[in-house]
Order: structure tokens, then sequence, then C-alpha cells
């Protein structure tokens, strides 16, 4: 029998520890001076192309400054998940790989990750406006364009775009305009007088906020990718 309250929770995913998922080093891509950290990794980089200057210097993370070339200055499979909120959707595509950063972008992200490592893409997608509307978006996403990065023959290795990785795809689905994407506790409530009134609240403002993003149209997908090994 379905949920009767399954349209509070539409377009709300589960929180990383019950994916199963964990992270020691973790990448934020688009991170300016906020990087996000949805793993709760002890060791956190964020990547840009924001000049070093314009990164505070009162921050708790290692910023790493991507090139011109779309080439991100870490060893190979030397991170353990990777993240991009609205990012893919501001990368340049091209006819050829030396113009196309989206595809340079998942082959970074391949080679840098642990084997079983996760790419974690929040991005806004067709055909909610939200794609269109920013005048930066360039790259628009469609539900069937995880296709040309995932499962054993992806589309953007078959038909030679350049593509080098192999990636197994853990989750696709919409989320709303305010969904919780993956979110990790900041604080442990303690249920006594001084702070019941607390998680009440904090109740509260989830269950309205997934309520919210289960009757409005959704506006991005989320893509959980696994990196596995080449087929044999």
């Amino acid at each position: 029998m379905q949920n009767p309250f399954w349209f509070l929770n539409r377009y709300n995913t589960l929180s990383p520890k019950k994916w199963g998922f964990s992270s020691q080093i973790h990448l934020d891509m688009g991170c300016g001076n906020n990087p996000r950290n949805p793993f709760d990794a002890g060791i956190l980089l964020g990547a840009d192309i924001m000049p070093n200057q314009l990164i505070s210097t009162n921050v708790n993370f290692t910023y790493i400054n991507v090139g011109l070339d779309g080439r991100l200055s870490l060893r190979n499979n030397s991170v353990d998940s990777i993240s991009g909120y609205d990012f893919i959707e501001h990368l340049p595509r091209g006819a050829t790989i030396e113009n196309n950063f989206f595809i340079k972008f998942m082959n970074e992200a391949y080679r840098i990750l642990k084997l079983g490592g996760i790419l974690l893409l929040v991005t806004p997608a067709y055909p909610s406006p939200a794609a269109f509307q920013d005048p930066t978006h360039v790259n628009f996403i469609t539900k069937d364009t995880v296709n040309y990065f995932a499962g054993a023959n992806p589309y953007a290795k078959l038909l030679g775009y350049g593509f080098e990785g192999y990636f197994r795809l853990i989750h696709q689905s919409w989320v709303g305009p305010i969904s919780k994407v993956w979110e990790t506790p900041t604080e442990q409530f303690q249920i006594n007088k001084v702070y019941i009134w607390k998680l009440s609240l904090f109740i509260f403002i989830n269950k309205l906020r997934s309520f919210i993003s289960g009757v409005r149209k959704p506006t991005h997908l989320i893509w959980i990718l696994q990196k596995i090994s080449p087929p044999t």
C-alpha cells in the first residue's frame, strides 16, 4: 500500500548514511567560498575558476583553482567523493573534446575518484524553465543525458566523444525547488526541557519544506554515479 503522505517527501532524497556511502576526502566543484560537504568528510576540498586572491583566507577547506584546460591538480584515485550543485549547467559544450568542458569534467571526475567513489551532481534540467533562465547556463541536461556517462557502454564512449570513464548509475530523480538534497545534520538536538523547542521547530520546518517541494513542479535532476572498473 502506498504511503498516504508520499507527496510530503516526493522530491526529497535520503541522507548519505541511508545510502550506505562514506567519504574521507570530498571535493566540491564550483565552490566559491562555501564548499558543500554532503558526506561530512574529514578533508574538504573546493574547486572553482575564481582567482586564489578572491577566496577568503578565513576558510576551513583547501582551495583548488581549475586551469583553463579544465584539469584539476589532484592525483589519480585520490578522492572519495565529488559534488557539484548547480555546476554542470555552466560547463561549455563543444563538438570536440578539446572544447567540450562537460566531457572534460566527467573524465577528470573519473580520474581522481577512487574506485567505488561517488559523483553527486544536482542541476536544473529540461523541461523546467530553471534550465534556461540564467544567461550563464550553456549546458542543457535532460533525464536521458546520464546515459552518455553511465553503464557498461556509455554513449559518449560508443560515439567517440572522448569520454574515458565508467560509472554506475546509483540514482537519478527530480528534486523540487527547495528540496533537501542530501542534507547532513549540523546539530544534535538534546531531548530535554531546554532543547525540546528546537527539536519541534526543526521538525516543523523540514515538513513544511518537504510539502512545498512536493506540490510544486521539480526543477532539478540529481545524479548519483559510482566509479566502477572497466568491463573485462
